[in-house]
């Protein structure tokens, strides 16, 4: 890569330059201080459809998305290596926890993370961490390796808390609120009438940097504005996990009974 050359008395100006990678800009500009010069681009981009059963639509446009501070910090702890724990045996479970008696865990250090169960005689089964305390793991439901719905963990399963997570789940909310970066859930989640949080799905292609997740929500009741989206660790707003990213749509959604709105969340590396 060739940096240029700059004059401090030069005047200054900008050159947008696009490249092949996902959507990333960058802007070189001359006048200005080396630190000043070369600046990166990458917008996380959320894209949101209204489909109506007639087969016309609306389009309601492209809005940027916020990484929220609690995002930023679940990544850098998975990034940078904060560690899960390995083979340990379950003292209780339930549908939505698995209990490990005295294992003094520190609060929530686990949260956005995954636990495994190997479940006795059946598959494996895994849940996304929404708490923790210091004995008992939270996770949104148990989960089989391809994403559907698995049989609870036993209560003294051998379990494996792993030091990864993925944000997958895509919420929405007609409260008419701005996004703000200290956000740590989405005001008012929909959790009725084909609005509830859901699964999306992930595509990505290799050397290219970025992937998206995808969702269409079919309503079965009426919404006058859904105003904001969120993606979340966790399944279900009663797990809670980390909100990584939020955005205001670029348009409110207005939805009646039937209509489906297909929400692409597109995440730049």
């Amino acid at each position: 890569m060739h940096l240029p050359r700059y004059r401090r008395d030069s005047p200054a100006t900008v050159e947008h330059i696009p490249t092949s990678d996902g959507g990333t800009v960058i802007s070189i500009t001359r006048g200005r201080m080396a630190a000043e010069q070369l600046g990166v681009l990458r917008p996380n981009q959320v894209h949101a459809v209204v489909l109506h059963p007639d087969g016309s639509y609306e389009d309601l446009g492209v809005s940027r998305n916020l990484r929220t501070t609690v995002g930023l910090d679940w990544q850098a702890n998975l990034m940078g290596g904060v560690l899960g724990i390995g083979d340990n045996t379950a003292t209780a479970s339930s549908a939505t926890s698995l209990t490990k008696a005295a294992a003094g865990w520190t609060v929530d250090l686990y949260k956005g993370m995954r636990v495994v169960a190997d479940n006795g005689t059946a598959a494996p089964v895994y849940g996304n961490i929404g708490t923790n305390s210091a004995t008992v793991l939270t996770v949104d439901q148990w989960w089989n390796a391809d994403d559907t719905l698995g049989t609870t963990a036993s209560a003294t399963d051998h379990f494996y808390i792993l030091g990864e997570g993925a944000a997958r789940f895509i919420g929405l909310t007609t409260d008419a609120s701005a996004a703000a970066s200290g956000d740590t859930a989405l005001t008012s989640e929909a959790t009725t009438n084909g609005l509830t949080r859901a699964l999306g799905l992930y595509a990505h292609s290799n050397g290219v940097a970025s992937y998206t997740l995808a969702k269409t929500f079919t309503a079965s009741g009426t919404f006058t504005a859904v105003h904001r989206a969120g993606l979340f660790t966790a399944s279900t707003n009663a797990a809670g996990g980390i909100m990584v990213f939020e955005t205001v749509l670029n348009a409110d959604a207005s939805l009646v009974s039937g209509d489906s709105l297909a929400v692409t969340w597109t995440v730049n590396i």
